[in-house]
């Protein structure tokens, strides 16, 4: 997730559309927040972010690269609406591990303010995307929940399609 917002305020200046404008947390406070801003500042294995986390403890908001992000309390999806933040028709990243099919990512799909969803591991029922190797045959025009699948099938995947593709592949075994 934090690996996620920090790219998405990278891109943000660069005329990308997408923008990271709320996180959900189960309670937000300012030792959450200081927390929060602790560990988007600072990541062991990718370096200090690029530009300023400021805390906001007024608004319980981030302002990052002078980009406000939004700190939202709620135990269930359902519960947010997203367009009392100033936030519509928003793709929701969810990384919690909680929801993993359709029937329930379809939940946040009951929030306000959100119409499409991406779960960040490989989900059940609903189309798992390994980019390059069957994006083009998805029908974002219809199909509102994503997976991005597993990051063991992101590694595998895209080299095993070229090997298959030009060589064959009669059976094979990965471990992670």
């Amino acid at each position: 997730g934090r690996l996620a917002a920090r790219e998405l305020i990278k891109q943000a200046g660069k005329g990308q559309q997408l923008r990271l404008r709320a996180i959900v947390l189960r309670k937000i406070d300012a030792a959450q927040l200081k927390k929060r801003a602790y560990l988007l500042r600072n990541d062991s294995v990718h370096g200090p972010i690029q530009g300023s986390v400021i805390e906001d403890y007024e608004n319980l908001d981030l302002i990052v690269n002078g980009q406000r992000v939004k700190f939202i309390a709620a135990n269930n999806p359902e519960d947010i609406d997203y367009t009392a933040h100033g936030i519509s028709d928003a793709l929701l990243i969810d990384n919690t591990g909680v929801f993993k099919d359709r029937a329930a990512l379809s939940r946040h799909l009951s929030s306000k303010g959100i119409s499409k969803v991406i779960l960040t591991a490989p989900g059940k029922e609903i189309p798992n995307v390994v980019y390059g190797v069957n994006n083009k045959e998805l029908d974002i025009e219809n199909e509102t929940i994503y997976s991005a699948a597993s990051c063991t099938t992101n590694a595998i995947v895209p080299v095993l399609k070229v090997i298959h593709d030009n060589l064959g592949v009669e059976k094979g075994h990965i471990e992670t």
